[in-house]
C-alpha cells in the first residue's frame, strides 16, 4: 500500500478505509470519523457493548497512521502514577519512569471502570499536552490522542465521566452490532485461539512526521465568515432548546470547526462548508449537553434546522 503525501490528506481518508476494511469488518463510519480526529488532534470517545471491536478499531488506526500505541486498562485500583509516571530515586538521585500516556495513540480501556481521581489524571494531558508529576512538567509526544471506551450497559462498580472531561472529546462515536452479513465475515477472519490475529496485515500509511505535518496542513486551512457564523449559531441554539439544562460550550464551537475543517480537506477540498459542519455535528456536540425528557441527537437536529434559516 502506498504511503500518503501530506499534501494529499484526500488520498489517507480512501487509503485508509481500504486497509481496515477487511480488519474492522463493518463500522465505516467510526473508523473514519477516528481518521477525522487523528487529522484534527482530536480525542475520541467509544461507547458500546462488549466485543464490538472498539480495542481493535483503536489499535488499527493507530497502526494504519504508523504512530506509537499504548494500552491501558482501566480498573477500579488504577492510580493516577500508572498513566502519567512516577518519580523515584535510584542511586540517590529523583528519575522519571514515564507512564503509559507517553505515546501517540492512548487507548484508555473502559475508562469509566476507573475512579474519577484517576479519571482525571488524563485531563491535563488532553488539553494541554503535558503531564506534572511531583511539580515538574513533562511533554507528551507529539501528535498526541486518547481514544476511550466505554460500556453504557454497565452499571455496577463504574464510575461516570464529568462534564468537564465529556468537553475535552472532540468525538463521542456510539457503536452498536452490525449485521449477520458482517457477524458472518468476522468468523471468516483469521484468529490466534480466540482473538483476531489481523493487525499484522494493516500497512502503515503515515508516520509520526507526517501526521504531525498533516495537523499542522489543518491548522492553515482558513475558516469562510459564513460558516464561522453558522456553528456560532448551532452552538448557541443548543442552548435555547427545551430540555436542555446545560448547552454547548464555546469549546464545543472551536472542536466543531476543527471537526469541519478536517473532514474537508481529507474529502480534498481547501476549506470547510456548512455541510462539513452538518455532518460533524452530531458527533462533537451530543456528548457535552445535558438534557432531560429530550434527545440530545433530537436536540441538536433542531439546532442545525434552526441555525439554517
Amino acid at each position: 500500500m502506498p504511503a500518503v503525501s501530506t499534501h494529499a490528506l484526500e488520498d489517507l481518508r480512501r487509503l485508509a478505509r481500504d486497509e481496515l476494511a477487511d480488519v474492522v469488518v463493518g463500522y465505516e463510519e467510526p473508523l473514519d470519523l477516528l481518521v477525522v480526529a487523528a487529522v484534527a488532534g482530536g480525542h475520541v470517545l467509544l461507547e458500546g457493548p462488549p466485543g464490538v471491536a472498539k480495542t481493535l478499531m483503536a489499535g488499527a488506526v493507530a497502526r494504519v497512521l504508523g504512530v506509537s500505541f499504548a494500552r491501558v486498562q482501566f480498573t477500579p485500583d488504577t492510580t493516577p502514577d500508572d498513566v502519567l509516571g512516577r518519580t523515584v530515586t535510584r542511586m540517590g538521585e529523583p528519575v522519571f519512569e514515564p507512564g503509559a500516556v507517553f505515546t501517540n495513540v492512548l487507548l484508555a480501556d473502559e475508562v469509566n471502570r476507573t475512579p474519577p481521581r484517576t479519571q482525571s489524571s488524563l485531563l491535563e494531558a488532553m488539553q494541554e499536552r503535558h503531564v506534572t508529576v511531583a511539580g515538574k512538567t513533562h511533554w507528551l509526544p507529539t501528535p498526541f490522542m486518547v481514544v476511550a471506551t466505554q460500556n453504557p450497559f454497565e452499571q455496577a462498580g463504574v464510575y461516570p465521566l464529568p462534564e468537564s472531561q465529556l468537553d475535552r472529546f472532540l468525538f463521542k462515536i456510539s457503536l452498536d452490532y452490525g449485521s449477520a452479513e458482517e457477524e458472518e465475515a468476522i468468523l471468516r477472519l483469521p484468529h490466534r485461539g480466540l482473538t483476531p490475529d489481523v493487525l499484522g496485515d494493516v500497512a502503515p500509511l503515515l508516520d509520526v512526521a507526517k501526521l504531525d505535518a498533516a495537523q499542522h496542513e489543518l491548522d492553515s486551512t482558513p475558516t469562510p465568515d459564513d460558516v464561522a457564523r453558522f456553528i456560532v449559531r448551532i452552538v448557541r441554539a443548543t442552548r435555547a432548546e427545551s430540555g436542555v439544562i446545560l448547552g454547548a460550550s464555546p469549546r464545543a464551537g472551536i472542536h466543531l470547526l476543527s471537526a469541519a475543517k478536517a473532514h474537508a480537506r481529507l474529502d480534498g477540498r481547501q476549506v470547510p462548508s456548512r455541510d462539513d459542519v452538518v455532518a460533524m455535528a452530531p458527533f462533537v456536540l451530543c456528548h457535552r449537553m445535558i438534557v432531560e425528557g429530550v434527545s440530545a441527537r433530537d436536540v441538536v437536529g433542531r439546532a442545525l434546522t434552526s441555525a439554517d434559516r
